[in-house]
């Protein structure tokens, strides 16, 4: 079954709102915010300007395509998402990538450049542990933590879907291994067809199972 989207441009706050109730009023299934600390175009930053679109609708999925999780502490990410999951009432999809394409940002975060794909891939597991483990407790390469909860939890079952964006091997990869869905990024419907099989057949090595 199709479903149709759309992710508005910069307005006004009473603009930007108005434009969000319209989108649902006119029966779109989801409404979409990029991501970036500093980019070449103001932004909003996703999370907030989703809360705002949460408290101004009722029925439409909210979802980032993409969060850059690397330039956040996962662990602080959760928290924010999870708050969002239930003020939304479970209308949250997380959509994440690695960005590159601005390296200054990532300067600006304190965050290496070459560290950004290995920060997703933790990133992610931090999440669901937290989303879904009451104490939780994780051992990594970037974040450790004993005996932490973050509540309250997830509307959702398992917290979020997690959609990876990239069209890059390793962003197929892990959407395979990691991902609840995929968000393609400026590709021919041939490449785009192929990814899909990339995919399916890396969550197929993993004992997962991806539509």
């Amino acid at each position: 079954m199709l479903k149709f989207g759309m992710s508005l441009g910069l307005h006004p706050p009473k603009e930007q709102w108005e434009l969000a109730e319209r989108v649902e009023t006119l029966g779109f299934d989801s409404l979409w915010a990029g991501d970036h600390i500093s980019f070449h175009t103001p932004l909003y930053e996703s999370l907030t300007l989703l809360s705002t679109y949460a408290a101004r609708t009722s029925r439409i999925t909210i979802g980032t395509a993409v969060y850059l999780l690397a330039l956040r502490h996962p662990t602080v990410a959760a928290k924010i998402t999870s708050t969002l999951d239930v003020l939304s009432g479970g209308r949250l999809i997380l959509g994440v990538g690695v960005g590159g394409e601005n390296p200054e940002e990532f300067e600006a975060c304190g965050v290496p450049h070459n560290e950004r794909g290995a920060r997703v891939n933790e990133g992610i597991e931090v999440l669901r542990v937290l989303w879904t483990q009451n104490p939780a407790s994780f051992a990594g390469r970037f974040v450790k933590f004993d005996g932490v909860s973050i509540d309250p939890k997830p509307v959702q079952p398992g917290g979020p879907p997690i959609w990876i964006g990239g069209r890059s091997d390793a962003a197929l990869r892990r959407a395979g291994r990691l991902g609840n869905g995929w968000v393609s990024y400026v590709v021919t419907p041939e490449r785009y067809r192929q990814s899909l099989e990339t995919i399916r057949a890396v969550a197929a090595e993993a004992g997962r199972s991806m539509q």
